[in-house]
């Protein structure tokens, strides 16, 4: 065993231990007699476990393989437990220890490296319960085990993980605290390489609660440090800290307002962040169908050298005239400042906006949905400097490009972070650039581990060559109808037109975005259809998005899905992105003993230049009667990526089967 996981745990129970022997006098008896110590009849376990590796890489031609055999008898105990009284506390504890035999070996050009050892297996989980019956109480827990994770059907990860974590509570009718400490150290190897993560993090949660309102107060700590490729560091330190109130009032109960402001400081290979953010949010129903609404947000972040600060107002009417009609005014404004050390450039922008909503029903066979809404604003853009800087914008990796908002980006200048924890994407592990007319965008790897843990949500700085001085102004207008038949066809269309009378020599955004399509549902087969043309003075695209999915239920103990999809994107200037995907499932109780699944799937993706073919296939199935359980798997992954002259290749094998016995 680790020694640093044996004093952890060590730590951890000895805590526990602590604590109830300090609280025991003020326990309370009810129908179990007091005890110091009350422990069930263990439960043992005999087991074996066998599980085995094999991946080849061939980047240009050039293969290195990595081949692991592992072997290990396993011997377990369960038990549960109190101590003085289950209203004290009670503690459930089970763990499997074995020693087996490795294989592993490395074979790659000029090099085989073989390595023959025994290792020691551990697998524990620790759970107490401290005055679980108290409206302050705590629960401690320790774990370690070896898991099967998978991110999304294509990447899975054999996942080893060692958790400690404490979570206190203190809940009164008037008052709710919680705070909830942890520490977690995992290592995941799949198809798309190997990370480390070793995460220590404290979060509160504090409400106090009033017959018309409650008050919140929370606080995150959380520092993260991962190492990918046992190459690769990076590690990031969040602090935050948020408050936020509401109310209801007047004497009919009809205005809900709503206060919250937070401040965040985190810190991630040598940059700092710091953002404080404020909402104000109030609703008054003044009448059966006149409602009124302001919403006010602002924040302010600053990294480095850059800051940016932005203000944004909306109130507005919303009036329902009839059950299917509904009308909605508003006035709005917005500023927003960026500066860095080299440029300055600030925006406001204000306007009216209207919308009309319909919805009819259409006898019985279908309803109508139209709606149609317009927008003008006047804005002005004042700017200095050499370049814009543009600080924490924020987008969704995916895999189609997420175009950043200006035009004329200096793509070198693109840094990107997790939204969540403000953790460094790197390019070409996380992310790739692609650049279509005036636009540049971002868009996923397929396959990233650290878009896996972190999160698709991203902001991204950069720089742009786009500074305006102008005045000018935008009308921004939308119109979209649905009709659904027998509820199984839906046809749809939307159009999208932006305009504006800014000088010629100004790089400011027109639109024209205009898309329709059909959808179709019949009891467990649905599909869809859409096409999108987008016309810009920064780019163009027409767009083919289809789906098919199929989900059945064979019998009682079985069930079989398909899902279909394929998209097609052309861009201006010969920017292509084709993208097909299947994946099917199924799975199956044989009896009452035995459960089975398979699965399997492909995906192709070509853009332009590099095309990406992934593969995966699995299965497995666990057994069980009277004491006697098996389960066992296997998974194969392939994944290949071609770059123009360069080509690289991976293919995986992955398998595994344990057989145990309890007594």
């Amino acid at each position: 065993m680790n020694p640093r996981y044996s004093r952890r745990l060590t730590l951890w129970l000895s805590a526990v231990v602590s604590t109830l022997t300090a609280l025991a006098a003020k326990s309370q008896v009810a129908d179990v007699e007091p005890r110091w110590l009350r422990l069930d009849i263990p439960q043992a376990s005999l087991g074996m476990e066998a599980e085995g590796l094999s991946e080849n890489e061939t980047i240009n031609g050039v293969s290195s393989t990595h081949q692991q055999l592992s072997l290990a008898p396993v011997v377990g105990l369960q038990t549960s437990g109190s101590i003085y009284h289950p209203n004290l506390l009670s503690f459930n504890l089970s763990g499997e220890d074995g020693w087996g035999w490795v294989n592993d070996s490395v074979n790659s050009p000029g090099s085989t490296t073989t390595l023959r050892e025994s290792d020691n297996l551990l697998r524990y989980q620790a759970q107490a319960s401290l005055l679980p019956n108290k409206p302050y109480n705590a629960t401690f827990s320790a774990a370690q085990d070896q898991t099967y994770r998978t991110y999304d059907a294509f990447n899975s990860y054999t996942v080893d993980s060692t958790r400690d974590n404490a979570h206190f509570a203190w809940d009164m009718p008037a008052l709710e605290l919680n705070l909830d400490l942890g520490y977690r150290d995992e290592t995941s190897s799949g198809i798309g390489g190997s990370t480390e993560v070793a995460e220590e993090l404290l979060n509160f949660y504090g409400t106090q609660k009033r017959p018309n309102g409650q008050s919140t107060l929370t606080y995150r700590y959380d520092n993260f440090d991962n190492t990918l490729d046992s190459s690769t560091h990076q590690d990031s330190i969040l602090n935050s800290i948020g408050i936020s109130d509401s109310e209801i009032l007047g004497t009919r109960r009809q205005i809900n307002v709503s206060t919250g402001a937070g401040f965040s400081e985190s810190q991630s290979t040598g940059q700092q962040t710091k953002t404080f953010t404020a909402n104000e949010n109030i609703t008054d129903k003044l009448g059966p169908s006149l409602n009124s609404y302001l919403m006010l947000n602002g924040n302010h972040s600053s990294q480095n050298s850059m800051d940016s600060s932005e203000v944004q107002l909306t109130s507005g009417l919303r009036h329902q005239l009839y059950d299917s009609l509904t009308t909605t005014l508003n006035v709005h404004g917005n500023y927003d400042k960026n500066t860095s050390s080299s440029s300055s450039t600030a925006t406001d922008r204000y306007g009216v906006g209207l919308n009309e909503d319909y919805i009819k029903r259409l006898g019985d066979w279908g309803r109508l949905s139209a709606g149609a809404g317009i927008t003008v604003d006047h804005q002005d853009d004042n700017s200095s400097g050499g370049v814009l800087t543009v600080f924490n914008e924020s987008h969704n990796l995916t895999n189609t490009p997420a175009m950043l908002n200006n035009p004329q980006v200096i793509t070198p200048s693109i840094q990107v972070w997790a939204a969540a924890d403000n953790y460094p994407y790197v390019e070409g592990t996380d992310y790739t650039i692609v650049t279509s007319g005036e636009l540049t965008g971002v868009q996923l790897v397929l396959g990233s581990m650290n878009v896996a843990l972190h999160g698709s949500a991203v902001v991204v700085n950069y720089q742009s060559e786009s500074l305006n001085n102008d005045s000018f102004e935008s009308v921004n207008s939308s119109v979209q109808i649905r009709l659904d038949v027998l509820n199984h066809l839906g046809i749809y269309g939307r159009v999208n037109k932006l305009d504006n009378n800014a000088p010629p020599e100004v790089l400011t955004q027109t639109l024209t975005d205009l898309t329709a399509g059909m959808d179709f549902t019949w009891q467990w087969f649905r599909a869809n259809a859409e096409y999108q043309d987008y016309n810009s003075n920064y780019t163009q695209y027409q767009a083919w998005r289809f789906l098919q999915s199929l989900n059945y239920q064979l019998s009682v103990a079985s069930r079989f899905g398909v899902d279909v999809s394929e998209n097609f994107y052309r861009y201006a200037g010969g920017l292509n992105q084709d993208q097909y995907q299947f994946v099917a499932r199924y799975n199956t109780q044989l009896d009452f003993s035995l459960a089975w699944y398979v699965e399997g799937g492909y995906v192709l993706y070509d853009l332009t230049g590099t095309q990406q073919d992934s593969a995966f296939a699995r299965t497995g199935l666990s057994w069980s009667r009277g004491k006697l359980s098996l389960r066992a798997g296997y998974e194969y992954n392939y994944q290949t990526t071609t770059a123009g002259p360069s080509t690289e290749e991976t293919d995986r094998h992955y398998f595994f089967a344990s057989l145990k016995r309890t007594f």
